[in-house]
């Protein structure tokens, strides 16, 4: 190839612009590379002092057919924005009149980007007329980066289009118009296709208005759970703006959407949330699972006033839910608590003790220390850790004692010396810790070995490596939820070697189905005891038994 000469690229260039020969001036700059920087400059500056009208229509087509990694391509681009930018009724005008598509392209990108207000008609009008599928996606971004409301409609259509790109296209069109109608529709599409649905709650979430935020929060009733739980991620990132929303769902009677609504607000921890959910306490909701998630909610959040209100919990019938108002006691712990938390231990049942053994296996280190002095929690406790508690749970407070000067109590906990037979390897899965440690001490009790995962990958990445007798595994988890941990596992392991039971808060007809077209062998709900989880390991491992 020819060496390019720089002077003589300047002046075919300047020859062209002052004859009006677009066909030649595109040739010469197309070898702009071949020449050194300087002379480039040079170029681009006799373009930017050309006919608008010139220049726009040479850079518009080098563009056109340049790639986006060619070196040239943000050169013309800058050069060609800023010419727009000034001239944009010429712009305007070469899209009225523009056949070819690759240059339609171009122009329809360049007028969104310029927001180019008066180029909507012309814009609708291509919309209606065009069928290149890549010019209808150009068109329909820049409409939407322009932002005129009376295109709404227009691009709504395209929501149900038989392309995905258009449909994609047209989901981030109508969440940068952001009107009320684009929300809603937006919403309506809601449902159809389970990919599609994510970007929409995501295009959503971005605009964190009004009417998005509302469209979002009604999802938390969603019956698909992907939905659910995409919408509860965004809730929990936009925080504070969705609190008002949270709390208004507080006055339903849906304990799936109390449920979820009581953890999104546990998760974001705005106080303002703190009245409204112990008004919902004060109010006894039947359901166990509500009364869990509100308590577990209320620990993560500085309960100053009415703090006594968490104390009522621990005389609750269900274990699970003393665990959890056992740990907002203790993230909340003051001399109130203190003192009625001291009455209810005087007053509980001596053989049982349901409020000292949720105390110690719920970890309430400041509990724990405010009542060791007391001559018969302690006996409790130093036989409890000994005989009955996990592993884990008695080397916790051993550590405890001995942090807090405490050595010659740490001392006398010390595990029983009869070796047991090793029981069914169990694997629990649930985001919520608390959960996950009312499983320990659950299955601990009835002679399993409780494997605990947080995160549901975790545990599809070790049931190869460990190969459990069993997996207790939750719905509503972020990122992987319930269905799609069974659907991996199966993958490697068939319902007769590996028994899986999802254990839920709700009983959503499409979740259950989906779960049971994944493989899960048993479906029960929360709450549940070691006496519930027992049968259902005898139901299963027969041959295994708990203890």
């Amino acid at each position: 190839m020819a060496e390019v000469n720089a002077q003589d690229l300047i002046s075919e260039l300047q020859f062209d612009i002052k004859t009006g020969d677009k066909l030649k001036a595109h040739l010469v700059l197309k070898h702009l590379a071949e020449v050194d920087p300087s002379t480039r400059k040079v170029a681009l500056l006799h373009l930017r002092r050309a006919d608008p009208a010139f220049t726009i229509a040479v850079l518009g087509g080098l563009l056109a057919t340049c790639r986006e990694d060619d070196p040239l391509w943000s050169m013309f681009r800058e050069t060609l924005f800023a010419k727009a930018l000034e001239n944009p009724e010429v712009v305007l005008d070469l899209m009225r009149r523009e056949a070819r598509p690759s240059h339609k392209i171009v122009l329809a990108e360049l007028l969104g980007e310029i927001r180019q207000e008066s180029a909507v008609p012309i814009l609708m009008s291509v919309l209606h007329e065009e069928q290149d599928e890549r010019v209808l996606r150009s068109v329909i971004q820049a409409l939407g980066q322009i932002g005129d409301p009376s295109a709404t409609t227009s691009i709504s259509e395209y929501l149900y289009s038989s392309s995905a790109e258009l449909i994609i296209a047209a989901i981030g069109a109508l969440g940068q118009l952001a009107t009320p109608t684009a929300i809603q529709r937006l919403s309506e599409k809601l449902g159809a296709d389970p990919d599609l649905d994510i970007i929409i709650l995501d295009v959503l979430a971005s605009t964190q208005l009004p009417e998005a935020l509302e469209q979002l929060n009604s999802r938390l009733s969603s019956q698909h759970a992907h939905v659910r739980n995409a919408a509860k991620s965004h809730l929990v990132e936009i925080g504070y703006k969705a609190v008002p929303f949270l709390i208004e769902n507080l006055r339903h009677d849906d304990p799936d959407l109390l449920i979820h609504t009581l953890n999104l607000l546990g998760e974001i921890g705005d106080e303002s949330a703190i009245s409204p959910i112990r008004k919902l306490l004060h109010n006894e909701p039947a359901d166990a699972n509500v009364r869990f998630a509100a308590y577990e909610a209320l620990g993560r959040m500085p309960v100053h006033k009415g703090a006594i209100t968490l104390a009522q919990g621990l005389e609750d019938p269900v274990q699970n839910v003393r665990a959890a108002a056992a740990q907002a006691i203790d993230f909340n712990y003051n001399t109130i608590l203190a003192a009625g938390v001291k009455n209810m231990i005087l007053a509980e049942d001596r053989e049982k003790r349901p409020i000292s053994r949720t105390i110690i296996d719920a970890q309430c280190d400041n509990i724990f220390l405010d009542l060791i002095d007391d001559t018969e929690f302690r006996r409790f406790a130093l036989d409890y850790l000994s005989r009955r508690a996990h592993p884990d749970i008695r080397k916790h407070f051993v550590n405890l004692l001995q942090s807090n000067e405490m050595g010659e109590l740490a001392a006398r906990i010390s595990p029983e010396t009869e070796t047991e037979k090793a029981g069914p390897k169990v694997f629990a899965v649930d985001d919520s810790k608390m959960i996950l440690s009312i499983y320990r001490s659950a299955l601990h009790q009835i002679g399993c070995e409780p494997v605990l995962f947080a995160n549901p990958e975790d545990a599809v990445a070790k049931v190869r490596e460990i190969e459990p007798d069993f997996i207790f595994t939750d719905l509503n988890m972020p990122e992987m939820n319930g269905v799609d941990l069974i659907r991996a596992v199966r993958q490697w392991f068939d319902k007769q070697k590996l028994p899986i039971v999802m254990v839920t808060t709700q009983n959503e007809c499409s979740d259950n189905e989906a779960a049971l077209r994944a493989g899960v062998n048993r479906i029960i709900n929360k709450p549940f005891t070691a006496e519930t989880l027992e049968q259902v390991l005898n139901d299963f491992l027969p041959s295994k038994g708990a203890a």
